[in-house]
């Protein structure tokens, strides 16, 4: 009992490992990947929080001599993750008896941790998540330690480690800070005096940690890497708190519209079943109340299942955005599998002495549906990150500028030009990060930076104007009013022989621009379907990308290319919402408003709350004389949306079609003075006064 007590977190810890080393990606991956990596290795500042202690973890990592930079900083991210395995088998045995049914206990804890497909995504690529999940269970550890009457050096450590949590991920602080000040206020009021030292340490440990960005700022070094310039200790305050991006998805994040969060709450608890187990949530569950009603686990039961409510409203109300790339739910997976092997110990131990078996069985059929996924459904993107970058690179004409939209090439092309030298000559600039004029200044050889005010017109639109070759990423920046793309040069008709490129266009003159026919997209999208992109985050950024250059097409008027974009977005991911969304408006244009009213409801299946799909939704179900359906789609483009001029105008014109001319002309007054100049609204409020 002893030796299997000793050696089991250790073991579960060292096959971990192997586990997520074995699957790690070979380079950077998508999404903030490449970004976190390349700040690592040149020790930058990454966007908000600009988690200081991953950076300088990561660039300790990035001197192992094996692999690329970036497989050296993704195995980080698995010994984090074995970190986690193995403290919470460990963390289960201090929680149990000293019996075999708590063995299988621990070690079905840990194997659902190992093999969830949400935490094993998180321990095989370089990012924060699974150096926090290694925090968070070191905490309750240690908390768990204070709590059962541990003395000073406990409580202390436990105050580091709390101080280095905060300088990891802001999550961090919200999960675990109430917590531990009401076990630290609980230790002095029966006097203790060590907690009276505790907040000072956390502070020195969060603080001494941030710091790194104002004095990697103020290097001037770091420029391509320097998200923001937190320079000063202001600088660093507002950098660390993230008000350079709050207000990015104030719609969404903590929204008091009931339609948004129920749907968010609902997906958040689906992708739990699905990636922990259905087996593990209700062990978990039950093992939460065994640990809340046992006199002796009281505290540490209560602060887990804190974690447990805490997340479940970070995921699915403040950070609703991280839903869509298996971001969100990693301490809620990690609490639960805690959890579940307690009950597994409990409830075995009631069989008397077939409870080792019991416990074994219930272990095993916890661990084996979560690895038979993992094996089906965790393939990974090889180097497919990369050469959605490179192609962009190796596609660009000397000198060029290119404007990306999305985190996944952007992040890839930061890694590339300051990790390893690629293109100096190209300038890039970022979409979201326009605003900063050091940057674009930096980008564009200007000596002498000046305001950004326009992003089209005053940077890259003006040095297409001047004569410098331009790449665009399609995606939330419009194109130039005068403006068309080039798409040939990233979509090769010969899809064979040529390697697979980002989707991007060159700006040309409006009429200018050609794409590949749908034949080669189809040939492009079968592709990547079967050798390349079987990764699920593959298919969405690749799908996501073709569904914007669908857009860019349909805007210019090139209903066929729109169509043979989209259509590939659709075989590539089956039911993405943005490309069925734009799809209905290709067959809208084209008289085909069946068929648009039908794929824009096929939208509203996978994100029922879309507003632009809710609006043509009921903009179809209008024409088709649907009045029904139109006003049910509109009531929930209002409930969503209300800031958006078309779900009033919408509205209002249903109403007009049902004869209610007074709601119709208030609803109507209401989306001109959101847009006052929005002509649908202007022409259905002329009708109304007109009589007509």
């Amino acid at each position: 009992m002893e030796a299997a007590r000793y050696w089991l977190p250790r073991a579960l810890g060292l096959f971990s490992f192997l586990w997520f080393a074995v699957i790690a990606a070979p380079t950077f991956y998508w999404l903030d990947s490449a970004e976190l990596t390349a700040g690592a290795v040149g020790l930058g500042s990454p966007h908000p929080s600009g988690f200081p202690l991953y950076m300088m973890l990561a660039k300790a990592a990035s001197f192992l001599p094996v692999g690329d930079l970036a497989f050296r900083v993704n195995l980080l991210s698995a010994v984090c993750g074995a970190c986690a395995v193995g403290g919470v088998s460990r963390l289960v045995l201090v929680l149990g008896r000293e019996d075999w049914a708590t063995i299988a206990g621990a070690a079905g804890a840990g194997g659902v941790v190992c093999f969830s497909l949400l935490f094993a995504r998180q321990a095989t690529i370089a990012d924060v998540y699974a150096p926090t999940a290694a925090l968070i269970v070191l905490t309750i550890s240690l908390f768990e330690r204070v709590a059962s009457g541990g003395n000073a050096r406990a409580g202390l450590s436990l105050a580091w480690a709390s101080g280095l949590g905060f300088a990891v991920h802001p999550e961090f602080r919200m999960l675990m800070g109430l917590p531990i000040v009401a076990l630290l206020c609980l230790r002095a009021y029966r006097g203790a005096r060590w907690p009276l030292l505790a907040p000072g340490l956390a502070m020195f440990a969060a603080m001494g940690s941030y710091l790194y960005l104002p004095v990697r700022s103020a290097t001037g070094r770091i420029a391509a890497i320097d998200w923001g310039h937190p320079n000063t200790l202001g600088g660093a305050w507002s950098h660390a708190t993230g008000a350079h991006v709050q207000g990015a998805a104030e719609d969404h994040s903590m929204s008091m519209t009931r339609e948004l969060v129920s749907h968010d709450v609902s997906t958040f608890v689906g992708q739990i079943l699905d990636y922990v187990g259905i087996l593990a949530v209700l062990a978990g569950l039950i093992g939460m109340v065994i640990l809340i009603v046992e006199r002796r686990t009281r505290w540490v039961g209560a602060a887990i299942g804190m974690v447990i409510v805490l997340d479940v409203l970070y995921a699915s109300w403040i950070h609703p955005i991280g839903l869509t790339n298996l971001h969100n739910g990693v301490p809620l997976g990690l609490a639960l599998s805690i959890c579940a092997g307690v009950a597994i110990a409990t409830l075995a131990r009631s069989a008397g002495a077939a409870a080792p078996y019991l416990g074994a069985v219930a272990a095993i059929a916890m661990i084996v549906p979560q690895a038979l996924m993992s094996a089906a459904a965790f393939p990974s993107s090889g180097e497919l990150p990369r050469e959605y970058s490179e192609s962009v690179l190796h596609a660009a004409p000397v000198g060029a500028l290119v404007l990306s939209q999305s985190r996944s090439l952007s992040g890839g092309a930061v890694y590339l030009q300051t990790v390893e030298g690629a293109r100096p000559d190209v300038g890039w600039l970022v979409a979201p990060r326009l605003t900063d004029v050091r940057r674009v200044a930096h980008v564009l050889g200007s000596t002498t930076p000046s305001p950004v005010v326009d992003a089209n017109e005053s940077t890259v639109f003006a040095q297409w104007k001047l004569g410098r070759p331009v790449l665009w990423e399609p995606g939330t920046t419009s194109l130039p009013p005068d403006a068309a793309l080039h798409y040939g040069a990233q979509l090769p008709q010969d899809v064979a022989e040529s390697p697979p490129g980002a989707f991007v266009g060159r700006l040309v003159d409006a009429g200018q621009g050609t794409a590949p026919s749908a034949t080669a997209l189809a040939t492009l999208g079968h592709l990547f379907g079967s050798s390349k992109a079987r990764d699920p985050a593959a298919r969405w950024v690749l799908a996501t990308s073709l569904s914007h250059l669908g857009s860019a097409a349909l805007a210019h008027s090139e209903d066929a290319r729109a169509e043979a974009f989209l259509r590939t977005a659709l075989d590539l991911r089956p039911g993405d919402a943005g490309a069925l969304e734009t799809l209905g408006v290709v067959y809208s244009r084209s008289g085909h408003v069946k068929a648009a009213a039908k794929v824009s409801e096929q939208a509203l299946e996978s994100e029922p709350n879309r507003p632009v799909a809710l609006v043509n939704a009921a903009r179809y179900r209008l024409a088709l004389g649907d009045l029904e359906s139109a006003a049910r789609h509109a009531k929930r483009a209002l409930a969503v949306a209300p800031k958006f001029a078309d779900s009033w105008t919408i509205a209002g014109r249903i109403d007009l079609a049902s004869g209610n001319r007074d709601r119709a002309r208030s609803r109507l007054q209401a989306a001109l003075a959101i847009e006052p100049g929005h002509r649908e609204a202007q022409q259905a409020l002329a009708a109304i006064e007109d009589g007509r």
